[in-house]
């Protein structure tokens, strides 16, 4: 009897601890992340290439150039940049909670500039002639990624009640259900292929080029299901039972898998320094692209299929993108339940 009722009196006092333990999170934060300790991952850019200029899509990035020649691999993460992030959680007991976060991310710039020398492709499986004299046009490409992240998680607090100051950490699984990369590219042409070779001008103005003076792209890229794992360990200050300011480190793998990209842009500037858009010129083939993990003899792609319906969107490998980071957050939680906000309430009815 005495057992028993020792038994009982242990797991009622641990029964009340969890239930005034038992509480909601409200938690606003941010803060900036960078691409990890090495930066290993490759980034995905346009295609810029006089001398397969029909054959658009997306390529590793890469500063070039011709007249050198040289080229170096440009690596980086979308994940470096700015994030705000919104949590609603809840603790079961004062150690363990769980916590659905939604992070918004707007990532810092990745570019690369590429000096390639004009060519004229005269038909297939024609080698590509050049002038006697070098011509070059100059690209400057510039990406960076913007999105929404559903996050849920385990919250583990190494804190007994009424510490003020104590660690905490957590870890869970990234979702992006909302984004996309943009890519800009700006492609210069040198002025003296104007002046001094006209017929080269005209030709790299029509297809399959469509380059002025100066050309301006856009071009957009949609993610679909991807899945990653994040975590975090930091110190949580308790000034008052309502609020905790909290500082951590953090990081995240994170690589997103591409579903299409579209050019939404492709104005090229005429003699007179006027741009006009050459996207209706480019078609369908030419400006939209559906990304698959294997390419056959049935897919929409001229490089596998002699039967392409250029009216319809290009069938190309899908590429990734890297989001893997770390970084630093800062916080403030606010700590709900009626036991919590007991005080306040007596003190609002006594004034």
């Amino acid at each position: 009897m005495r057992k028993n009722l020792f038994i009982s009196l242990i797991l009622t006092g641990i029964f009340c601890q969890s239930v005034f333990a038992q509480y909601f999170t409200l938690r606003v934060g941010g803060g900036y992340a960078w691409p990890g300790i090495t930066a290993t991952q490759g980034v995905m850019g346009p295609k810029v290439d006089p001398l397969s200029p029909d054959k658009d899509g997306l390529l590793p990035m890469s500063n070039m150039n011709d007249s050198i020649p040289s080229i170096q691999s440009v690596y980086g993460s979308y994940g470096k940049g700015m994030n705000l992030s919104l949590g609603f959680g809840y603790m079961i007991n004062p150690y363990i909670g769980v916590e659905l976060g939604v992070a918004y991310l707007k990532s810092a710039k990745i570019t690369c500039d590429q000096t390639r020398q004009l060519s004229i492709q005269t038909g297939f499986g024609v080698p590509p002639s050049f002038s006697t004299v070098p011509y070059y046009m100059n690209a400057h490409i510039t990406t960076s990624a913007f999105g929404v992240s559903l996050m849920p998680s385990v919250i583990l607090k190494g804190a007994k009640p009424g510490w003020k100051i104590y660690p905490y950490g957590h870890v869970g699984i990234s979702m992006p259900i909302f984004g996309g990369l943009e890519h800009d590219i700006t492609i210069d042409v040198d002025p003296n292929v104007f002046t001094e070779q006209p017929l080269l001008a005209s030709s790299i103005y029509g297809s399959p080029y469509f380059l002025g003076k100066q050309t301006k792209v856009k071009l957009k890229t949609e993610g679909t299901v991807s899945i990653g794992v994040n975590g975090g360990m930091g110190i949580a200050y308790n000034p008052i039972p309502l609020i905790s300011i909290m500082a951590e480190v953090n990081g995240q793998y994170l690589v997103t898998r591409a579903k299409s990209s579209k050019i939404t842009q492709w104005d090229s500037e005429k003699a007179d320094g006027t741009f006009e858009s050459r996207l209706a010129d480019r078609g369908v083939y030419r400006t939209q692209f559906n990304y698959v993990d294997k390419l056959t003899n049935t897919s929409n792609n001229e490089d596998y299929n002699s039967t392409t319906d250029k009216t319809k969107p290009k069938d190309d490998i899908r590429p990734a993108g890297p989001f893997s980071n770390l970084g630093f957050n800062v916080a403030v939680c606010f700590n709900l339940s009626k036991e919590i906000l007991k005080p306040f309430k007596e003190k609002k009815k006594k004034g």
